[in-house]
C-alpha cells in the first residue's frame, strides 16, 4: 500500500506546482466546475476520478458514506494533501457561508463572475509558464469577497499576509474548538486562540 501512496503523491507533484502560502495548484484537466480531475486506470478499468478525493482515498483508504473531500484552503484547484479533509455537505456549506463565499456576495459586487472554472482557469494560466506571484494574485483576488484576503492581495503576493488575512477572516468553523475546562463547565467564554487548529 505505501508504494501506491508514494506512487500517488508523485504522480500530483509533478502535475502539480506547490505555491509559497501552502497550496498545490493543478495544472492539467479540470472538472466543469473548476476541480483538478485525471483519468486513473485501477484494475484494468480506466475512470475520471477528482483529483483531491481521489488522492484522500488512495492515502486513507475508501472514505466512510456519506462524506466529501473538502478543501481547508477554500481553493478547488488545490491538491495539497495537507489542505484535505473528510467532511459532511453541511459542514463544507456551513464554512462556506460563515466565510462569506455563498451567494450572497453578488449582492456586495464581489461575486466571481468567471465562475469558479474561470478562476481555476485564471489560476493555471498565471503559473503556466513559472511561478508568476504577480499573476498569480490578480487571478486569486478577483471575486474574492472577503475584505481583508483583498486588501492582502492588492498590492502584489505576499505569502504571509495572505495567510494572516484568511486566518483573520475566517470565523468559529474555519477552526476546531478544543474546548477548556471553564468552557465544559458551562462558561460561556469562546475558546482562547491557542486551544484552536488553524485551517493550515
Amino acid at each position: 500500500m505505501v508504494r501506491g501512496v508514494d506512487r500517488a503523491q508523485a504522480y500530483v507533484a509533478e502535475r502539480s506546482t506547490l505555491v509559497p502560502h501552502g497550496c498545490r495548484f493543478w495544472g492539467r484537466s479540470l472538472t466543469t466546475d473548476g476541480y483538478a480531475k485525471c483519468v486513473v486506470t485501477e484494475a484494468g478499468r480506466e475512470r475520471t476520478v477528482r483529483v483531491h478525493r481521489w488522492l484522500m482515498e488512495q492515502v486513507h483508504g475508501p472514505l466512510p458514506p456519506g462524506t466529501i473531500t473538502a478543501h481547508s484552503c477554500n481553493e478547488s484547484l488545490c491538491v495539497e494533501l495537507d489542505h484535505l479533509s473528510s467532511a459532511t455537505q453541511r459542514t463544507n456549506m456551513r464554512q462556506m457561508s460563515d466565510q462569506n463565499r455563498a451567494a450572497g456576495r453578488a449582492h456586495l459586487g464581489y461575486a466571481d463572475t468567471r465562475g469558479s472554472l474561470g478562476r481555476a482557469q485564471a489560476i493555471q494560466a498565471a503559473l503556466r509558464d513559472g511561478l508568476d506571484l504577480d499573476a498569480l494574485a490578480a487571478a486569486m483576488l478577483a471575486g474574492e469577497a472577503r475584505p481583508l484576503v483583498r486588501q492582502a492581495l492588492m498590492n502584489g503576493y505576499d505569502a504571509e499576509a495572505y495567510l494572516a488575512a484568511v486566518r483573520a477572516s475566517d470565523p468559529s468553523s474555519a477552526f476546531v474548538p478544543l474546548f477548556t475546562a471553564e468552557a465544559a463547565e458551562g462558561s460561556r467564554s469562546a475558546p482562547e486562540e491557542d486551544g484552536q487548529m488553524s485551517l493550515f
